[in-house]
């Protein structure tokens, strides 16, 4: 479990650096990844501000994969505000090239399953989904207990698990940042 706190700020810094959103300074926190039973809790997930070199705030809810479960691939999942929207991106830590189009597979732990192409985003270092995946996670599937997530490019595929516990929470903490920009 040691580790787990140890490469959580890595993680995120990784993550999320990539984006071209830099920390506010004092608002990037981090507390020790807990897996809280309580509905109200926001769970592993992270929220995270940001300020664009423009000065434009933004805000993210980020979860790291689990780690004995998952490749060495897949950093997490993401969902962020774009403008007053939520978009989902699937964290990865090598970059894809940005023509790439990798299908995916989403997979609750009650077997539920759904295939999107993803678009990857300028850096490479997500891949986005599209809105219908999105809908899919903050609507009918924001309280199942876990993600599991299959990543085929072509070449390769990857896959790995995130779990859910706290996203309705963090879902509605985002959305009302969302609203505020």
């Amino acid at each position: 479990m040691r580790s787990k706190l140890l490469i959580l700020p890595f993680i995120v810094a990784i993550s999320f650096s990539p984006f071209g959103l830099q920390p506010i300074a004092g608002e990037l926190t981090l507390s020790p990844q807990t897996k809280s039973e309580d509905p109200e809790s926001l769970g592993a997930w992270r929220l995270v501000r940001s300020s664009a070199p423009d000065g434009v705030e933004s805000a993210a809810i980020l979860h790291t994969a689990e780690f004995e479960r998952s490749n060495s691939r897949l950093a997490g999942l993401m969902f962020r505000c774009v403008g007053r929207d939520i978009e989902s991106i699937i964290v990865v830590v090598e970059p894809f090239p940005p023509r790439a189009h990798p299908q995916i597979v989403l997979r609750t732990e009650g077997q539920k399953e759904a295939n999107f192409v993803g678009t990857i985003i300028p850096t490479g270092a997500g891949i986005r989904l599209p809105d219908d995946a999105t809908r899919l996670l903050a609507g009918r599937w924001h309280t199942e207990s876990e993600l599991e997530i299959r990543v085929n490019d072509g070449d390769a595929t990857f896959d790995g698990a995130i779990l859910l516990s706290g996203l309705p929470k963090a879902l509605q903490t985002l959305s009302s940042e969302c609203v505020q920009k």
